[in-house]
């Protein structure tokens, strides 16, 4: 079972999945890579598990962040437009049509 399915979002160009779900790894990784054991750039006193545990609060933050931010971006379309969704007509129509009066493929 995916992301997806688990969570049940829309992410159609896989988003969060490549981008979110990398960065995570790379971010964590970074601790371990830059280690002056594993061929990093030798610091003084760098400690392995103490650079992850910044890592981990950095991503944590950027998560939280992100969520607070979009959170206030969809009360705003909300508030706005009154969500974000198309009627269901418009949907099966498709998109090109029914907002922009024209049809995208002949």
């Amino acid at each position: 079972m995916t992301l997806k399915q688990a969570f049940k979002y829309d992410d159609a160009l896989d988003v969060f999945g490549i981008h979110g779900v990398g960065g995570i790894i790379g971010a964590l990784g970074t601790a371990f890579v830059a280690s002056p054991s594993l061929g990093g750039y030798p610091l003084a006193d760098y400690e392995m598990w103490g650079q992850f545990i910044k890592q981990l609060t950095g991503v944590g933050i950027a998560i939280v962040w992100s969520a607070v931010v979009a959170l206030v971006a969809i009360l705003i379309v909300k508030a706005v437009f009154g969500g974000a969704r198309v009627p269901e007509s418009a949907e099966s129509d498709g998109l090109d049509l029914s907002s922009h009066g024209e049809r995208a493929y002949n």
